[in-house]
Parts: structure tokens; C-alpha cells; sequence
């Protein structure tokens, strides 16, 4: 099979001359362009958006349809896309009129690739809404489940995130240089393992980067002059793919890139977590009085059924010196008065609002919201109840699928969530922990469901558990004493300690539950000690001088 070529243009931006946009000559480009793609042997050619630069709305439609006249000359299969200028003033279905093609999200199969022109429905305040709305990004996942084809997407707006320093209007104007939602996107075309290159323009040069192997190539716009001492760039691509990705960008703003074409379900190792440093100016000493405690209980308190030998004793003790104590956990399986009443049975007493769950998190949500929630629950008929006495309503329709951990969960279960998912509701999760320390070994919690429904559905969930400053914010709140004398104590660094330290309070890392990994050693605690009947005598120490 012969090679795949395409051509490439983008940002031509016919219409009066603007900042470095020499608006004035792209008409005379553009037919420049259409004889150079008529001399070669192109399989398709792409016109990547921005055709205009929008002035009102009848002489949008004057200049939009001079574009379409000229691109009506090329005898060689060409797809558009649609550009923040192009809908300014003209509608989706207006451009359609004047172009004479189908200009909504398509797909079609050349060469042994798949090609996607993933068409965005930009508008004027584009950078203030939610796009790649749920409905792109659910059309995106249909897509490439369709496909075993290396693939190729094209669309207006970048979808890397890529630095703009340096670029003439991008680099003061960053919000708009993007879309809020291309984590989203990328999460998706990642997941695929299908996706070998990403093709844009919008930002007005020529950039190339690359994540998790996937290319990302921005084209320079055909009349920008800000790279080229004031006069056009006149620029164009020619892209060739046989095993690399071959491209050429044409006129007076020269680039070639040869890179090799990634191979298809292969990726990189994932990046690993953020190195949380102690806030020293925000931090109290170490040895500063302790009013306050937020203390996690799976792997601190007890492990599975079974209490950790003094535990118990060490939260009476420090109970009796009258030091506020918030049980903090993202365990979501029980509610606020059943973890009362295990620990009873474990020979700690305390009230049950002076207990926060990942789904009391959840809840506080549902309660801020304008109206009562259509939702799906997944998880423990707890967090079910919990959520519905927030006020939201278990729905058909639900915008909202609400994940959490249930043993007895099927796969029937999560077909549901996911179709909910797929139909445009939002994923939020009790939390992400994937396991839970017990006396009979690990077991799986909560981030082991979503993350099925995540990779299932393309979405990435909202985490309503620790590390999240939220469910922080609320403990603090609760505790009702100043940050600077509340201490987390936890087993787990990378929730625990590492959500302690952005709430900028004290933490005592435990090491009788969850198992340190060699990617977290850079997340420090402010102590670490075997456990919490050992760290004892530091925190009555430390309580002494509120007596």
C-alpha cells in the first residue's frame, strides 16, 4: 500500500489585516495552495478552520463564501473543520450552507488509517464552557471503539496544553489558547491505545509535542507574519505516513518533522505522583500544642474487624485530656453511625457527626447544589442512603453516577453506571484508594470501581475523598480549633500526609496499615512511627500546655 498523504491548512483568516494577521493577502494564498495541491497526488486534503476573520455577520458571509469558492476548485476529497472566528457570527449549520459539506464530528477510513475530524462546536466565549462537551467527548469514545485502525485526529484547538511562551497573542491570552476539557479528551484517546497523532492549528505556529507517544502537531496559520519579520508565513503541511510521520510545512515559516509512528495499545509508564514537600511558612512546628486531632481508622484504629493493640487505650487517653478528635476516612461502606457503633464494639466512644466519610463529602455536595441531584449509586447501600437523605434522587436520567465500594457489586452493576456514564452523567467518586489494609490481607476499595468506569466510559472522576482540600476543609471546620494545633495522623502517604500538608496542618505518618511505595518516599510526614499507640506520649506531651 502506498503511503498516506494529506495536505494541510489552517488559520487562513480572509478579511482585514489584524495585529500580525495579514488577513488582507489569504485569499490570494489560499489560490496559491489550491494549484499547489492540484499539481500533486494528495489523498485528502484538510482545512482545519479559522477560514475568516470575522468582521459582522453579512460580511462574515461575504468572506466566508470567497473561502468556499476557492476550496471548491480542488478535485481531491476535503474536509473542514469549524474555527472560534468562523462561528463568531455565522452558525454551525450557516458554514455547512456555504461549504456545502457535512461539517459535524465524522470519521473515514484511508489507506489502512483512520481519520477523525473531530468538529468542536467552538463558539465566541469557547474558553469560558465546559467543551469538549460530554457529548464530543462520548462521541470521541464511540468512535475509536469502532476502529482497529492507527488513527489520526484532527481539530481546531490544540489538544496538548502546550506552553505558549513566546507566541505573539497566545502567551498573555493562555485561558483561551486551549479547551477546558482536553484532560478529558486525552484521557480517552490514551485509553484507546489507537491514536498515533493528533493535528491542529489555532495557536499560530508550527509546535510539536508528545504524550504518552501520541504526537501532537500544531500547523502555523497560512497568513500569520509574528515568525516571519512581518510579511505571511504562507504556510501549509504535507503529511506522509508509512510507518513514520513525515510532515513538511510549506512557505516562508519552514519546519520538518520526521518522527516514528507509535505503535498502536502501546504507552508509557505511567508518570508518577506529585512530590508534596512540607509548607514550612504554613506548617506549625513540630512541637507546637495539639488542640485538634483528624485521625484516619483503617490501618490507624483498626484493621478489618480487628483492632490495632492500643489504639483503642490511646483515643481514650487523649479523649480525656479534651482534645477535639474528627475521625476522617475514605472509607465510604458504612455511614457516620455505623462506624459509631464498630467502634463501640471496640471500646472507643464518639459521637457520629464527629465522623466524615468520603461520602459525607459527597453528600455536603449534593447539599450545596441548586436543585436536588438526578443520580445512579454504586456502592454500599450506606453511601445510597447517605446520598438520597442529601436530597438527591435516584433517576433513570441521572446526571450524576455517584461510585463508591461494594463487595457484592456485579458486573450487571456496572453496566448500568457506565451507560448512565456514556449518556452524559458525571463520574464522582467517594474516593480513589485502591485497597484498604484488613487482618486477612488487602482488599480492594473504592478506586478499583472507578477506575473500570473511567476507563469504560472515557471520564475522569471527581474524588471527593483525601487527598481533596474539600473533605479537609470540612474536618477542619468541624474540629472547631485552629489549623495550626490540628494534627492528621494516617497510614497512607499519598492521601493522608500528602492531603494534610496541603491543608498545611502537622501529620503523623503510621506505618501499621497501608504498605509505602517506592513513588511516594518523597511526600514527608512531619513524624513517622510505628503506630498510634507509640506516637501516644508525642501528642499528651504536646496537649500538656492546654490544660
Amino acid at each position: 500500500m502506498k503511503p498516506l498523504k494529506l495536505a494541510i491548512i489552517t488559520d487562513i483568516h480572509h478579511g482585514p489585516s489584524r495585529y500580525t494577521k495579514k488577513g488582507a493577502e489569504a485569499l490570494r494564498l489560499l489560490e496559491t495552495f489550491v494549484k499547489e495541491v492540484s499539481c500533486g497526488d494528495f489523498d485528502v486534503v484538510v482545512d482545519l478552520g479559522d477560514r475568516i476573520t470575522n468582521v459582522d455577520k453579512r460580511t462574515d458571509w461575504d468572506l466566508a463564501n470567497e473561502v468556499a469558492d476557492t476550496f471548491r476548485k480542488i478535485d481531491v476529497p476535503t474536509h473542514h473543520l469549524l474555527g472560534n472566528h468562523d462561528l463568531h457570527y455565522l452558525t454551525p449549520r450557516e458554514n455547512e450552507s456555504l461549504l456545502g459539506s457535512d461539517l459535524s464530528s465524522h470519521s473515514r477510513d484511508v489507506k489502512g488509517k483512520h481519520l477523525i475530524f473531530w468538529n468542536i462546536n467552538l463558539s465566541n466565549t469557547y474558553a469560558d464552557n465546559e467543551i469538549p462537551s460530554d457529548s464530543d467527548l462520548s462521541w470521541l469514545y464511540t468512535d475509536l471503539n469502532q476502529t482497529d485502525l492507527p488513527t489520526i485526529i484532527f481539530t481546531h484547538v490544540p489538544l496538548d496544553n502546550a506552553s505558549m511562551v513566546g507566541n505573539f497573542w497566545f502567551q498573555n491570552n493562555v485561558n483561551v489558547a486551549s479547551l477546558k476539557n482536553t484532560g478529558h479528551a486525552r484521557k480517552i484517546i490514551e485509553a484507546s491505545g489507537k491514536v498515533i497523532l493528533c493535528v491542529a492549528g489555532h495557536t499560530h505556529w508550527n509546535k510539536l509535542s508528545n504524550i504518552d507517544g501520541i504526537h501532537y502537531l500544531s500547523i502555523q496559520s497560512l497568513s500569520e507574519s509574528f515568525t516571519t519579520e512581518g510579511i505571511a508565513s504562507e504556510a501549509w503541511a504535507e503529511l506522509t505516513i508509512d510507518g513514520v510521520l513525515h510532515c513538511v510545512v510549506h512557505g516562508n515559516d519552514k519546519m520538518l518533522h520526521e518522527v516514528a509512528s507509535k505503535k498502536i495499545h502501546s504507552h508509557w509508564i505511567s508518570p508518577r505522583p506529585a512530590v508534596v514537600k512540607s509548607k514550612k511558612e504554613i506548617v506549625a512546628g513540630i512541637n507546637e500544642p495539639i488542640k485538634g486531632l483528624l485521625i484516619d481508622m483503617d490501618g490507624v484504629i483498626y484493621s478489618g474487624e480487628e483492632a490495632i493493640p492500643g489504639s483503642p487505650e490511646a483515643i481514650r487517653l487523649i479523649q480525656e485530656r479534651g482534645v477535639k478528635i474528627i475521625f476522617l476516612t475514605n472509607n465510604a461502606r458504612r455511614s457516620p453511625d455505623g462506624y459509631a457503633r464498630k467502634l463501640e464494639q471496640l471500646g472507643i466512644t464518639i459521637e457520629p457527626e464527629n465522623i466524615i466519610t468520603s461520602g459525607v463529602a459527597v453528600g455536603n455536595f449534593v447539599r450545596q447544589l441548586d436543585a436536588p441531584p438526578k443520580v445512579h449509586i454504586i456502592g454500599s447501600a450506606a453511601l445510597r442512603k447517605l446520598v438520597l437523605a442529601a436530597g438527591a434522587l435516584e433517576s433513570d436520567e441521572a446526571e450524576y453516577v455517584i461510585a463508591g465500594i461494594d463487595l457484592d457489586l456485579s458486573m450487571g452493576d456496572f453496566t448500568i453506571a457506565v451507560r448512565h456514564l456514556i449518556n452524559g452523567a458525571k463520574l464522582l467518586a467517594t474516593n480513589t484508594d485502591a485497597i484498604i489494609p484488613t487482618q486477612d490481607g488487602p482488599e480492594p476499595e473504592a478506586g478499583s470501581v472507578v477506575a473500570f468506569l473511567e476507563a469504560s466510559s472515557g471520564q475522569q472522576a471527581r474524588n471527593f475523598g483525601k487527598p481533596q482540600q474539600a473533605i479537609f476543609d470540612l474536618a477542619i471546620e468541624r474540629v472547631g480549633v485552629p489549623r495550626d494545633s490540628i494534627v492528621m495522623i494516617g497510614d497512607t502517604l499519598a492521601t493522608d500526609i500528602a492531603g494534610a500538608t496541603s491543608a498545611g496542618l502537622r501529620s503523623i505518618l503510621v506505618e501499621s496499615g497501608n504498605p509505602i511505595s517506592d513513588f511516594e518516599q518523597d511526600i514527608m510526614p512531619t513524624m513517622r512511627i510505628a503506630n498510634l499507640g507509640q506516637a501516644l506520649p508525642f501528642i499528651l506531651k504536646n496537649t500538656e500546655k492546654t490544660e
